[in-house]
């Protein structure tokens, strides 16, 4: 992957706590902390050894921390209700820093030692990493989980993704989540694929029919353009070969989708239009369904007067 786009990742000044601190304060702890946020190279392989080095520091808090009877009980840390945005995508445009949002949650022991979530790009951490970033919660050395009950806990991270300075067109599509989470229990939770999600180039698609009005019997031309983000330029471009379907209503009825075409390529990358006889008042829209790096988006539409 091409480093010229990359904002560097810069190294910042790690903070450790004293183990004996952490025993006797029982706080999930989230230990290095750098200023950066996303990188690929050698950048992401320093921001995952940030990750293992704090879970590796949270789990000699746990091992130096006396043993309970309610953690000799408990068999294993159990992680659920992994989500991503509430879904499973994330869409980001050409200018605007998104931040995106994993939610999680811990259980299974009665005190937490640590828990962090890392999302990720590639085949494989070691061998195969495009790209790793740690949370705003980790990058700021802040506990992102809160206690929600007898044993479990609410945990939230965000990311703040600039597609100005840290993305590229082949960044689009399916990312990972790294968790960890270190509780009393017997058994830890340290996955490099806790959840499989998205992240997208942002799609606008537009629609307009014309003339407007018009005189029955005459032609009615539908047109559209589909774009999205192209993060090596920063613009909105044509997506080109893509199916968009056109779809159709009377004024007081609900959009069907009446055929389906491909949008053009070259000086006409993105852009579909379509012909209508022109019978009675009628609005019409495209919609596009999506790919694995590109969101849905459903135009406005348009209603022609038929006079």
């Amino acid at each position: 992957m091409s480093q010229h786009s990359r904002k560097k990742l810069t190294s910042g000044k790690k903070v450790t706590l004293g183990i004996s601190a952490l025993a006797a304060s029982g706080l999930a702890v989230g230990l290095l902390v750098t200023p950066s946020a996303m990188a690929g190279g050698s950048d992401a392989a320093e921001a995952l050894e940030q990750s293992r080095a704090a879970a590796a520091e949270a789990s000699a808090a746990k091992t130096a921390a006396p043993r309970t009877l309610a953690a000799s009980a408990a068999d294993s840390t159990v992680v659920s209700d992994i989500s991503v945005n509430g879904g499973n995508s994330a869409r980001v445009g050409t200018a605007n820093t998104q931040t995106i949002t994993v939610k999680w949650t811990v259980g299974g022991g009665s005190k937490l030692y640590g828990s962090h979530a890392s999302i990720w790009r590639g085949t494989d951490r070691d061998s195969g990493l495009k790209q790793f970033m740690n949370s705003e919660q980790f990058n700021a050395g802040t506990d992102p989980c809160v206690k929600s009950g007898d044993a479990t806990y609410s945990c939230t991270a965000t990311f703040k993704i600039d597609p100005q300075s840290v993305l590229t067109n082949e960044d689009a599509g399916a990312w990972k989540i790294s968790l960890w989470a270190i509780t009393d229990a017997a058994t830890d939770v340290r996955t490099d694929n806790a959840k499989t999600w998205y992240l997208k180039r942002w799609s606008r698609l537009s629609s307009n029919a014309a003339p407007e009005p018009v005189a029955k019997g005459k032609t009615i031309t539908i047109t559209g353009k589909l774009e999205r983000a192209n993060w090596d330029t920063h613009k909105y471009a044509g997506y080109t070969q893509q199916t968009v379907r056109l779809q159709e209503r009377s004024p007081a009825g609900s959009y069907a989708t009446t055929s389906s075409h491909i949008t053009g390529t070259s000086s006409l990358a993105g852009v579909e239009k379509q012909t209508r006889t022109a019978t009675t008042d009628r609005c019409y829209r495209y919609k596009f369904e999506g790919t694995s790096t590109t969101p849905p988006v459903t135009a406005t539409g348009d209603c022609v007067d038929v006079r």
